[in-house]
């Protein structure tokens, strides 16, 4: 003699639910990809904007290196703190920049502060603006990974 299922119905109503463990865990490491590229993402848009600022500094013009200066001390206010940024001036800066960055500013010290604080009276060649405008790229792209990491 057969059993009759049907009679069981009020105890157990059709097919097992099926697992989406799987599912589940492919939809959590999505959700956890996408958050950490808008986290990237996120903390590099000051970065793009001061790539965008430099690239605006006219090579002509004759405050260049005094607002070469300033990019810098703006950029650097974005990925240290203020207090390790601030005091900095000179060869001391110069050092600073070349410590947290793969550059080479040191290579300006010669001429760096005669220049910031007598710039209408100094002309400097077009080709160490270039130098310079490139070392300012150098370091904002090795500090990349700081500024996605913390401060």
């Amino acid at each position: 003699m057969e059993f009759d299922f049907s009679l069981l119905r009020d105890i157990h109503e059709g097919e097992p639910p099926v697992d989406f463990s799987y599912g589940f865990l492919w939809w959590l490491a999505l959700i956890v990809v996408l958050a950490a590229v808008y986290y990237s993402i996120y903390r590099l848009l000051p970065l793009f904007a001061a790539i965008r600022r430099l690239n605006k500094i006219d090579l002509n013009n004759e405050a260049f290196i005094p607002l070469i200066n300033y990019w810098l001390k703006e950029t650097a206010l974005i990925m240290y703190p203020r207090d390790v940024v601030a005091p900095l001036y000179g060869l001391n800066w110069l050092r600073f920049l070349d410590q947290t960055g793969n550059t080479n500013f040191e290579a300006f010290t010669d001429a760096w502060e005669r220049v910031i604080y007598d710039w209408q009276n100094i002309e400097v060649p077009m080709n160490e603006k270039k130098m310079l405008v490139k070392e300012c790229k150098k370091w904002i792209y090795s500090n990349i990974r700081r500024r996605i990491w913390g401060r």
